[in-house]
């Protein structure tokens, strides 16, 4: 199997360079209706290679930019008047704008698991793994300063 490039070599950053400027088309048919959509779109077409989108998957994926839209728009509302709001007898009561996000929200990861966008190019664990490796070692530069991961003569 042949092994993954350092994301710091100059092809990796070439080809980071080449994926921004080769911004993804909205398909046909298609209609962003803010700023918001089209930065989301953005965002959200980077999480793959350009070759790596099927039309379709662009079509279901502008239903995800869409419905993040959407929540963004439904949570600000739930900020400003609260998860807890009174009824017409001054009663409190959960909002019922919580229940739209949470349905939207239930899409819209339905269609995320359903294009497998939140699958990892490695396994999970390693990943893990490498995460609390750096863990440690940010730890030990905390509270030993950073002259303490350097190898001494002895090691």
């Amino acid at each position: 199997m042949a092994r993954k490039g350092r994301s710091d070599s100059a092809d990796e950053k070439a080809k980071a360079l080449q994926t921004a400027e080769n911004e993804i088309p909205v398909p046909d048919g298609i209609d962003l209706k803010s700023d918001m959509e089209r930065t989301l779109w953005l965002q959200f077409t980077r999480a793959r290679g350009r070759e790596s989108w099927r039309e379709f998957d662009l079509v279901l994926l502008a239903k995800v930019v869409r419905l993040e839209a959407d929540i963004r728009t439904y949570q600000a509302t739930v900020d400003k008047s609260g998860p807890l709001i009174r009824n017409q007898r001054g009663t409190l009561v959960e909002n019922p704008m919580l229940r739209v996000l949470d349905t939207l929200t239930r899409q819209q990861l339905a269609v995320i698991r359903s294009m497998s966008l939140t699958q990892l190019p490695a396994d999970a664990r390693t990943l893990n793994n490498a995460g609390l490796e750096a863990e440690r070692a940010l730890d030990v530069v905390r509270s030993k300063g950073a002259l303490s991961l350097l190898a001494s003569p002895g090691d």
